[in-house]
């Protein structure tokens, strides 16, 4: 394991730069400020992740931009600060800037997670994705038991579930690579949510077990919007177990995670649409979307006498009805290595795959505009610790986006993350 920072005996500027080559964090411990502040349960958190991609040939269009995100988070533990025990309080701000190539390769390409935050496209600015209180305690031996409600971030959550995909900074970039998403946008309808979870966590593994999610269905990754207006519409309602094992003392799990929304939404068969006077052309039905997710995850190599270098296969798949959701089931595996070279313990690397395919009702529906087709793709990176607090990555992908018209997408990428 890496050595923690620590607060250096040397008060003055120079001193200040020392360990700047060796310690976590650029800004270092602000002259025992930040390791006073965890003492009191206070952890501050700033990274600045810079993207540079370039989709080199077939796509929508052949262009390159740079663009990237601030993330600043708070954590607080309300039994250090003299509250009381198993109580925390957690805010995640982002600010993005710049531009990406997500239209550029394909509208369900989902090239680069980490610009989807606070919203994709054109969107420059600073806003609070996350702010969360929550509640732990014992349930019963081995296991505990978790309530968090507030405002959801969607990646938050996701990489919570799954703490090795990281967000889209540290590992893979492609949201097809990271999880099995695309039937889930027809019922996850926003990036930030308000909503809350009651989670048992097995304490060997320190990772949700099981649980249950509840969210409104109005986006609010920009905005505060009323908790009456976010379930107006209807409720996002989820439920999940995990089955875990060990393989030759090497930790796995299998994953069911199912839900849907009480939301209605216009049906997408072309038979439903009818040419009303006045509003035009609508759908006459309206349908309920829902989703059931299987998850395979296996580490099957370590290192002797360090466990974070390791070697994983996480492999997954949805299914879904194929109205309304434009997307009807989705298929990705990947495979990771961490510190799989000895001098290089903090590297880490990847290569992915994935398969989405759409509702033949949305297909037909939109026919006389542009003919759609399945999606796949496949991702390849490595990520070279330049730093502790500094990584740099190149990133390779080719993706057949859902235009019939347009070839593959070659795009490959550089992505260089700073911890402060």
């Amino acid at each position: 394991m890496r050595a923690q920072a620590t607060a250096t005996s040397d008060s003055s500027f120079g001193g200040f730069f020392e360990d700047i080559w060796t310690r976590d964090k650029l800004t270092g411990d602000w002259w025992g400020l930040r390791n006073d502040l965890a003492e009191f349960g206070v952890g501050i958190d700033l990274r600045l992740s810079q993207y540079y991609q370039n989709v080199a040939s077939g796509g929508v269009n052949q262009n390159g931009e740079y663009g990237g995100t601030m993330d600043y988070r708070l954590n607080a533990d309300a039994h250090k600060l003299g509250l009381w025990d198993g109580l925390a309080f957690n805010v995640h701000a982002r600010t993005r800037f710049g531009q990406d190539v997500n239209a550029d390769a394909g509208a369900l390409a989902l090239q680069n997670a980490g610009m989807l935050m606070p919203l994709p496209g054109d969107y420059h600015g600073t806003d609070v994705t996350g702010l969360t209180f929550s509640q732990t305690f014992a349930l019963f031996e081995g296991r505990l038991g978790n309530i968090t409600a507030g405002k959801l971030d969607v990646i938050d959550l996701v990489t919570g579930f799954f703490p090795h995909i990281g967000y889209g900074q540290e590992g893979f970039w492609n949201v097809n690579s990271l999880v099995s998403a695309m039937p889930w946008f027809g019922s996850v309808q926003g990036l930030s949510l308000y909503g809350g979870m009651a989670l048992t966590i097995n304490e060997k593994y320190k990772t949700a077990e099981s649980g249950v999610i509840f969210a409104g269905t109005e986006n609010v990754s920009d905005s505060w919007s009323s908790l009456s207006d976010s379930f107006e519409d209807g409720v996002f309602l989820a439920g999940f177990h995990r089955f875990f094992w060990e393989l030759d003392e090497k930790m796995g799990y299998f994953m069911v995670f199912a839900g849907g929304s009480t939301k209605d939404q216009a049906s997408n068969d072309p038979h439903d649409f009818v040419n009303i006077p006045g509003p035009g052309i609508q759908s006459t039905e309206e349908k309920k979307p829902w989703d059931v997710a299987l998850y395979l995850y296996q580490d099957f190599w370590q290192a002797e006498g360090n466990p974070d270098r390791k070697a994983t296969l996480f492999i997954g798949g949805t299914v879904g009805p194929d109205n309304p959701q434009f997307a009807q089931y989705n298929l990705f595996g990947s495979v990771e290595a961490f510190g799989l070279i000895p001098s290089r313990p903090h590297d880490r690397m990847g290569v992915a795959g994935w398969w989405n395919s759409l509702s033949d009702n949305f297909k037909d529906l939109v026919s006389p505009v542009v003919d759609l087709r399945n999606t796949w793709g496949t991702e390849v990176y490595y990520n070279f610790e330049v730093t502790p607090w500094a990584h740099l990555s190149a990133d390779l992908q080719l993706v057949e986006n859902e235009r019939e018209r347009d070839d593959i997408a070659v795009i490959p990428g550089v992505r260089l993350v700073v911890d402060f």
